[in-house]
């Protein structure tokens, strides 16, 4: 009799420790949420969806460029399909003016360009002065010349490409500040400031 009251007891108290089907385990309903918050504190921000904002793109005033192209005084466009042409220089140290002109290549095709320096002058309109490139004792133009030739540059510029010119030119008189600069196949380049040095 006793010992059927004390393997009672036990099997009494091991179902009271067994838990029944129809109760959830509280440990693991606490341990299921914390689980949850680290998959998401896991989840990389490059793999979040990111936000969208459409916001309008300012548009460049004309003749801009982006601002890894560098510095352009100013620029036209060119009688070649595509070309820009983009003063970036344009300074007067002692007696001569030096013009960078880059040409660059913003179409879809390859094209060739010619500048003969024959045609490439300054004008002071203020003065009714024009000032052409100068040249050597040999009569060469003192620019950047195609190899072979004393009088001009020629090339093909592929989509993308560009090719910056050097022009000399005997520098106006110091009360000068802005003059025009005429290159074959561009529209005149129209009071551009003298940088001095």
């Amino acid at each position: 009799m006793r010992k059927s009251l004390i393997l009672g007891s036990v099997l009494l108290a091991l179902a009271a420790c067994q838990p029944t089907a129809e109760e959830p385990e509280p440990a693991a309903a606490a341990s299921d949420q914390p689980a949850a918050a680290s998959e998401s504190a896991a989840v990389p921000a490059s793999d979040a969806p990111a936000a969208t904002v459409s916001e309008p793109v300012p548009a460049a005033p004309p003749g801009a460029l982006p601002a890894a192209a560098g510095t352009v005084l100013a620029s036209q466009e060119t009688n070649w399909q595509g070309v820009v042409a983009e003063v970036t220089e344009f300074r007067r140290k002692g007696n001569t003016l030096t013009a960078k002109v880059r040409l660059r290549n913003q179409g879809s095709e390859k094209i060739q360009s010619e500048v003969n320096y024959k045609e490439v002058y300054l004008m002071d309109l203020g003065a009714g002065k024009k000032y052409e490139v100068l040249q050597d004792e040999k009569g060469a133009y003192i620019a950047d010349l195609r190899s072979g030739w004393n009088d001009r540059w020629y090339g093909d510029l592929e989509p993308g490409q560009s090719h910056t010119m050097w022009v000399k030119f005997p520098a106006p008189p110091a009360e000068v500040k802005s003059v025009t600069l005429q290159v074959p196949g561009v529209p005149p380049l129209e009071d551009l400031a003298i940088q001095d040095s």
